[in-house]
């Protein structure tokens, strides 16, 4: 039965008044204080923060507009007690190729056994990580995903095959046109959400990287309910995923542990990242079956 986790009334409000910050200028302030490090994994040179030096670890996967410091107020709250990895994807594709690079980066690290949260791509690729190998992982969230291969997902393939064609850097102009930007409104973290976007979509981002992470998003693959805890994240105004597919999802998993945002888009861990890191914690905390 899925374990649907709601708001109470005291959290959004606390949320919506929160102290006003300058998060775009913690992001920098992570970057000065916990530079990127780098391992060469199959000749590809991947880049990760691993922070914390808890007996347990949080991996912590990024959608296709991202990297791995887009987690980085996860990586602070968690890294007190976890272990915390986050890798940068290189331009690898398909997914099976995706996850054979993450595994083995995994292995490098001297990581055996670990708890996985995904946010979209991400989330997808956290799936086929437990579904290939669930007796590596201990818990599992998947975050603003979808299932794999499903057919509304499967739809936007145009997109690809338009990018594809064409030249150098304006494949991510005309990326950031059509796909979803975070609204620029009053509020620190749509804020900073949307500061990160243009970041990836106008200097950090390469083409490779982005075709190669677009292209994976619509692979397929064997999947069955986990036996493992495993948790949905969703938002009720992400427009990145239609309200079907994310019913399909739960349906998916019947029984997942859910939390639901009534407002976080689809980067809650970067515009709500006190709520988020509350509900992580909560999952994290939880007795499941």
């Amino acid at each position: 039965m899925i374990q649907q986790q709601t708001l109470t009334d005291a959290m959004v409000v606390h949320e919506g008044v929160k102290q006003e910050r300058d998060l775009v200028q913690e992001l920098l302030d992570f970057r000065r204080r916990y530079p990127v490090q780098r391992l060469e994994v199959d000749g590809r040179s991947w880049e990760y923060w691993d922070l914390g030096k808890g007996r347990q670890t949080l991996v912590f996967l990024h959608g296709i507009a991202g990297a791995g410091d887009i987690w980085f107020q996860q990586l602070l709250k968690f890294s007190s007690s976890y272990r915390v990895i986050a890798p940068t994807y290189p331009a690898v594709r398909p997914l099976d190729e995706l996850a054979a690079g993450v595994w083995k980066l995994l292995d490098r690290l001297g990581i055996e056994r670990f708890q996985v949260v995904g946010s979209s791509l991400g989330g997808l690729l956290a799936q086929h990580m437990v579904a290939h190998r669930p007796e590596r992982v201990e818990r599992a969230v998947f975050g603003n995903t979808f299932p794999p291969g499903h057919p509304d997902i499967l739809r936007g393939q145009w997109k690809l095959r338009l990018a594809s064609i064409l030249p150098g850097r304006s494949v991510l102009g005309f990326m950031k046109r059509i796909l979803p930007m975070e609204q620029a409104v009053r509020d620190p973290g749509m804020r900073l959400t949307r500061f990160y976007l243009k970041e990836q979509y106008e200097t950090n981002m390469t083409r490779e990287q982005f075709l190669s992470r677009a292209d994976c998003v619509f692979s397929d693959f064997e999947f069955s309910s986990p036996l493992i805890p495993h948790a949905i994240i969703e938002s009720l105004d992400d427009n990145a995923l239609a309200r079907q597919i994310r019913a399909d999802l739960k349906r998916l998993y019947p029984r997942s542990w859910v939390y639901t945002f009534k407002r976080g888009g689809h980067f809650p861990y970067l515009s709500r990242a006190e709520e988020y890191n509350r509900a992580l914690t909560a999952f994290l905390d939880a007795s499941l079956v």
